[in-house]
Formats: C-alpha cells, structure tokens, sequence
C-alpha cells in the first residue's frame, strides 16, 4: 500500500491490522492487565442443565437466565460472577487455584475452562492510506462483486436490523454515519468491556457495510438500522475476552438484529492461558463457535471474518481460520486482492473435522473505509471484507425476511465464482451479490402471500421518491398507487408494472407539502392497501 506521513505507530497498526485474527501490531512489548493472575485467572464455570431441565442445556432452545440455586451455591465459595450466558448456561469469574478446585467439585459444574486473553503477534502487513479515496473508489470493491446493480435498484438493507460485535465505535460520530442519525436508524451501541479505549477498527468496518457519502463511500446496507456492541479492549496491546463476544452476541439478538458481522476471532494467546491449536477447529469447541450456532438457531445470520494468519503453508504460520469462523453455521470471508488474487493473508481451511473454510471471498485489499479525523482511508484485512457481505446478506433478508441463516449461506455460496468447485484458499469463489439477491428474490416470489400487504414506506436515499414495499399474491402483473390528502384530495397517481412476491413502488412527491397522507395500492385483480405516510422535508 502506498506510504504516509510519520504518524503514531500505534495508530496506523490499529487500522492496518484487521482484527479478524484477534491480533494486532504493538509498538511496545505488550503489558499485563492490572489483576493479580498468580492468585485468580478468569475462567468460564460450564454449568449442567438446569433444574427440571431433562434435555441438555445446550440442546435447549429458550434464552432462561442461569439458574439461580447454582448462581446462589457459586457465591458461597466467593465466586463473584461476571458475564452470565443463558444460551450456554455458563458463567464467567475470577477464580483462585483453591476456589476453582472448589468450583469444580461442585455437583453442578460440568467444567472450567480458562478464558483467552489475546496475545498481539506483533504481525503487520503494511499501513493505511489515510488519503481521501478518489470519487468512485468505493464502487471498486462492490463492482468487483458485482454488488453496484442491486444499489441501483434500491436495494440498501432498509428494514433489516445488522449489529457488529468489534472494538470501538467512536459513537458512530464520521460524517459517513451521518444518514443513520437524520433517520433514526442508529439502534443503539454497547460497551460490554471495562476501561476507556480508542481507535477506529469498529467504526471503519461499520462503515464499509452500512456507510453513505457518495463519491467516497457508499455500503451495501447504509439502509439498515445498526447496532454495535464493543467486545474487543484495546489499550496499547489489545486484550480481547470471549465472555464479551458471548455477552455481545446475545445482548444483539435480544435487540432483534437480523445479522451481525464479526470481524473479530481467536486462536493463540497470552502464556499462562488456554490457547487454540489447529485441532480445536472443530466447530464444537470454542465457546464463541458454539455461541455462534447458537445464535444462527435463533435465526440469527452471523458473518465472520475468516483471519489475517494465512501464508504459503502451515508450517510458516498459523494458517488456518480463526475461531468463530470455524462455527458450523458461521459465514467465513476470506479477502482477494484488487486483481482478484488471494490476499497473502487470507486464512485458509479446512476445518479440523474437514469442512471447507472459507466460504466465500471478497475484495480486502485498499478498501475505502472511514477514518480518524472525519478522513477516509484505504485499509487491508478480513476485517474488511466481512462487512461487505454483512451488507449483501441485509440486502437479501431486505428483499425475503423469511431467509434462515443456512438458506443465506447457501445462496451466497451456489451463486460464487466457483460454485462447482469450492476448495480451501477460496471457498466457494468470488460473491455475486447480484445473482445472490436475484435467487433470494426469487425464493420469496414462490411464496407469494394469499392477499396484498404493504410495509412501511420510506424515502429514496437519492432522488424525491417516496418508496411503498408491497408483497403480492400470484399473477400479479400492475399495480396502480394514488397518493390522497387527509380530505380526500388524490395528489398522486401512478401505474407501476409489478409481480408477485415483493416489489417496490415509486411516486415522485417533489412538490407535495409536509404533511400526514393516505395512500391506496390495488392490483389487476382489485386487492387493496391502504396505509398513511408522513412527508416531511
């Protein structure tokens, strides 16, 4: 990448290193936090099934709080609760060698297992270009997917719900995010860590999704409403916790989000603790996979950046994906160059049990994203290749809501480059995002509802039409669609072409003063919606 001006060290590593691999580049030896680790390590306390719970806890598909008689017995020996995960019925704590001997023998207590702190690696693949892209440069990734013709029919995540487990946010504050505040469509951001932190990797993925500013950048869903919750902790070397994923994940599936892009992931870390080998890659083993799965059972779409540790061969480097990206149900994105090539870094599989990783790829290299200081920049990883496809999959749940997180994998997957011949460096080839929401389209077609239904209308992000999504029944071929005053007063109408399944009708209401209107959809054969709407300025 191109070079910069001298800057903090520090500061250009935050952003050069996508924390897909849970590493980053430190320009000092990384430091301890400030717990006493020879008296207490945090561990997670797998518990068993709940009380009158016959099924596994984690076959059970209810969110029921851990179970209170088990919390009560832990706090008898000292055991001070952190992160309590209902999905894994499971809690996480700081425990001495004396108290986890204690917990362990407890007839409740399926296990203790060592939380991972991460452990910076030191690896780098050069800084970011904080330069202003040239106007159009976002468009290069999205056209090298093939992602510009749904943008152009107004496809942009509107209705669907994206949450981002990453590092800080910065509140969302960059001009690029300006659109999601003017309509209300910030849902909400969460600091799950403790401690005050900085740095641009949340905000930068965030935007290469779900930013707006043409000319610089536009992501596939800047239509979608956005959630975030802060899971990863940096201070000057970075120490990212899998409670804080898990605890991040749930709080965004009680939200309701629809998908959520991690662009975070584990695999070596800090001596003293527990850390993955290639082996553990097994889909069942890390408790962020396993959180993964259980959020896809949910119906929850979980994209994952598939890890900044490939090379050559194993024997030169980690290799493989990272965890989550091994999670059964998770969709893993390896990057490709400009050229198309795979980027040096992108990890590979497979899998421990022999699946193949990743599944898709996408450009990951000099991708437009925002920046420090209201810039934008030209930035290298994983980390930014998942959000791409974050956005394509809010695109297809947009255009079908009834898509299950496998449905979408699976579509993504058949529509690749190569489909037909999926391997271990690509997966199942270059995404398609036109031909991935084209079948998505399709599928919702042949479910066509029995009756019209209309959803709530919105504005057009770039011209003066107001949009009215509607779903028809079968033989739908027309729709005519007026615009009428509270007194009855018709001020638009307009004939549409149309078919079954979902569509999106335009009307043009330049010209029409704010105000509360009604509006009336009929098909060629006489069903009706009727719904009001509100213009504003």
């Amino acid at each position: 990448m191109s070079q910069v001006p001298a800057r903090s060290a520090r500061t250009l590593c935050l952003l050069a290193i996508a924390v897909s691999m849970g590493a980053l580049c430190t320009v000092q030896p990384a430091k301890a936090l400030s717990v006493d680790s020879t008296s207490a390590d945090k561990y997670w306390i797998l518990l068993t099934n709940r009380p009158s719970e016959a099924a596994p806890a984690r076959a059970s598909s209810s969110a029921r709080p851990v179970a209170p008689a088990f919390l009560d017995r832990l706090r008898a020996l000292g055991v001070r609760p952190l992160v309590r995960s209902r999905w894994l019925h499971a809690v996480s704590a700081w425990l001495s060698p004396d108290t986890r001997a204690a917990v362990a023998a407890l007839p409740f207590v399926q296990k203790t297992r060592p939380v991972a702190s991460l452990r910076p690696l030191g690896h780098s693949f050069g800084a970011p270009d904080p330069s202003p892209p040239a106007p159009g440069a976002a468009a290069g990734p999205l056209s090298r997917i093939n992602a510009l013709s749904p943008l152009a029919r107004g496809l942009n995540g509107r209705g669907v719900d994206v949450g981002f487990l990453d590092a800080n946010y910065a509140g969302l504050r960059h001009p690029v995010f300006s659109h999601l505040r003017a309509n209300d469509r910030l849902g909400g951001l969460r600091d799950v860590t403790a401690g005050q932190q900085g740095g641009t990797h949340g905000a930068s993925v965030v935007s290469v999704a779900a930013g707006y500013d043409p000319g610089s950048l536009v992501g596939p869903a800047h239509g979608a409403t956005v959630w975030g919750a802060t899971t990863e902790f940096t201070q000057y070397e970075r120490n990212v916790e899998e409670d804080n994923f898990v605890a991040g994940l749930e709080w965004l599936t009680r939200q309701g989000v629809d998908v959520v892009n991690a662009s975070i992931g584990y695999t070596r870390f800090d001596d003293g603790q527990r850390s993955y080998s290639p082996d553990d890659l097994d889909g069942d083993t890390a408790l962020t996979t396993r959180a993964v799965d259980e959020a896809a059972r949910r119906g929850v779409t979980v994209v994952v950046s598939a890890g900044n540790s490939g090379c050559d061969a194993p024997k030169g480097c980690w290799f493989y994906v990272n965890t989550p990206a091994d999670a059964d149900s998770a969709i893993a994105v390896g990057a490709i160059a400009p050229d198309s090539s795979v980027a040096t870094f992108s990890a590979r599989g497979p899998t421990a049990d022999g699946r193949r990783k990743p599944d898709v790829v996408v450009q990951g290299e000099k991708v437009p994203a925002a920046w420090e200081n209201d810039q934008y920049a030209r930035v290298s990883g994983t980390s930014f290749a998942s959000p791409q496809v974050t956005g394509i999959v809010a695109q297809m749940l947009q255009i079908n809501p009834t898509l299950g997180p496998i449905q979408v994998r699976t579509l993504l997957r058949t529509t690749a480059s190569q489909a037909h011949a999926p391997d271990t460096t690509r997966g199942w080839g270059i995404v398609n995002a036109e031909a991935a929401v084209r079948h998505a389209e399709w599928q919702a077609r042949r479910t066509a509802p029995p009756t019209l239904e209309a959803s709530t209308p919105y504005r057009a992000t770039d011209d003066s039409s107001l949009i009215i999504p509607v779903s028809a029944p079968v033989h739908t071929t027309t729709f005519r669609l007026a615009l009428h005053t509270p007194l009855g007063r018709r001020v638009r109408h307009v004939e549409r072409a149309g078919h079954p399944g979902p569509n999106r009708l335009a009307v043009d209401v330049d010209g029409l003063p704010p105000g509360l209107y009604r509006y009336v959809v009929t098909s060629d054969q006489g069903r009706r919606a009727v719904g009001r709407v509100t213009i504003s300025k």
